[in-house]
């Protein structure tokens, strides 16, 4: 069952508590953007909050204080790209019929809670068959369903929570 997760705000003499985002953080300001009561500083932290929520993910929280990326002013990419054969060919590690090996270098990765979150893809997106974080490296290693997954997809999902993985 998902838990609902607060963040306290500080009280500074002579100024009301400051509104910590859930997801990040970072201040939301004097007009944070609230999802049951709970401040955001953006959508795309809410939006990350309400996927680990619905999938009983919110151990993640439990983690580290801060451990959410923050994606205010963040434009959504567009990866229609990847959907190129021969793209995606020279990305991927293997393939096969089945199945597709990927290894992704994802800068945002900095703390305990990204591990966590990426090594548990696989609860967010059923396609997502494993994945390995080098915490070091700053890499994910993702394996996915052929059938259910594509490579475009892949990088949307990492997109979405916050890791879009830098491609050359």
């Amino acid at each position: 069952m998902p838990v609902a997760v607060t963040n306290q705000g500080i009280d500074q003499p002579g100024h009301a508590p400051d509104h910590a985002c859930v997801h990040c953080g970072e201040d939301c300001g004097n007009k944070p953007i609230l999802l049951d009561g709970q401040p955001f500083c953006c959508e795309g932290c809410k939006m990350v909050y309400q996927i680990l929520n619905t999938n009983d993910l919110t151990d993640y929280y439990k983690i580290d204080d801060k451990p959410g990326i923050s994606l205010k002013g963040k434009e959504r990419e567009k990866y229609t790209w990847l959907d190129d054969p021969s793209i995606a060919g020279k990305l991927l590690d293997y393939q096969d019929g089945k199945i597709s090996k990927i290894t992704f270098y994802l800068p945002q990765i900095h703390c305990a809670s990204c591990i966590w979150l990426l090594e548990n893809l696989y609860k967010l997106n059923e396609g997502i068959l494993h994945s390995k974080v080098n915490f070091l490296k700053k890499e994910a290693y993702i394996t996915f369903d052929n059938k259910t997954m594509t490579l475009r997809k892949t990088v949307e999902l990492l997109a979405m929570i916050g890791y879009a993985p830098a491609i050359n």
